[in-house]
């Protein structure tokens, strides 16, 4: 057989085999994962792409469902809470969206978000007090000379939420629109605000990111103390359950302290949430310290 005959045939053989792989991908289901902006929890882009918190999980569980085509779809919270009423969409680590249990299928309890808290900036530890003090959202939305943000889309505790309603139309609490998860930490530097919501891993990261010195403080608040217990699910149609029960059964005790792992690393070392993780992922005994947002 001749050169030119051989590079024919081969090219015939890749053409086979391209449209076999094709025509394969086209027969498997296609799952939709949701994922957001919001490092360490989904890390999209940089040095550390795919190694977050809740990406590393949803990475974890696509490799495990080679049966199904996956595709990975990055949202705002407002986008997020229209997909979410799509057939074939699921999420590999969320909390549970208040109301959400009529339309979701949910798995056993994956990880857990530690409380919100509220960040500031260390040159403001005055207003607010001392590193590790709990303070009380109440009295600051009291104080009429700080202001706080709040976007409008995120779930919290009911308490939290009587009391921004108490407070709608003041000036010390600004309403955003935006659809996003969480403030950037620039909202403080620049003065616009002097404190918001978030999770304590935001400003760990950000540093650790651009390589200089922590200068955001953190505190949690007595309105919210308890942990967010995290689950994966999916869309509550006959697929979504098909889908969800084969990942109940890959979220084995390995895959789960794999998962504590990734955890610590970026949230550090917390003696508390481990011996709850134990408690409420691990052994699934119901923790007085976690519960779900909403409640």
């Amino acid at each position: 057989m001749g050169f030119l005959s051989r590079t024919i045939l081969l090219g015939l053989m890749l053409g086979i085999g391209l449209l076999s792989e094709y025509a394969l991908a086209l027969e498997k289901e296609t799952i939709r994962w949701l994922g957001w902006e919001q490092s360490p929890n989904f890390i999209t882009k940089g040095r550390f792409k795919g190694q977050g918190i809740a990406d590393s999980l949803t990475k974890t569980l696509q490799q495990a469902l080679p049966q199904y085509h996956h595709e990975n779809v990055v949202s705002n919270t407002r986008r997020y809470n229209l997909l979410i009423r799509e057939e074939n969409v699921c999420v590999a680590w969320a909390w549970i969206v208040p109301g959400s249990r009529s339309f979701r299928v949910h798995s056993r309890p994956v990880s857990l978000a530690p409380p919100t808290g509220i960040f500031t900036l260390k040159s403001k530890q005055h207003l607010f007090g001392k590193p590790g003090d709990v303070l009380s959202l109440a009295k600051l939305l009291e104080n009429p000379g700080i202001v706080l943000g709040y976007l409008e889309d995120m779930s919290y505790t009911k308490r939290v939420h009587e009391l921004l309603e108490q407070y709608r139309g003041h000036e010390n609490v600004h309403f955003s629109s935006r659809s996003a998860v969480e403030f950037n930490l620039e909202m403080l530097d620049r003065n616009r605000l002097d404190y918001f919501f978030g999770f304590p891993s935001q400003a760990i990261f950000d540093a650790e990111i651009k390589g200089i010195p922590n200068k955001y403080q953190f505190y949690n608040i007595e309105e919210m103390t308890m942990y967010t217990s995290m689950h994966s699910h999916c869309f509550n149609n006959a697929f979504g359950r098909r889908v969800m029960e084969q990942i109940n059964k890959i979220l084995t005790s390995d895959v789960l302290m794999e998962h504590l792992a990734v955890v610590e690393r970026w949230n550090g070392q917390n003696k508390q949430y481990r011996e709850v993780f134990m408690k409420h992922i691990m052994d699934q005994t119901p923790s007085e310290l976690v519960n779900n947002p909403g409640e």
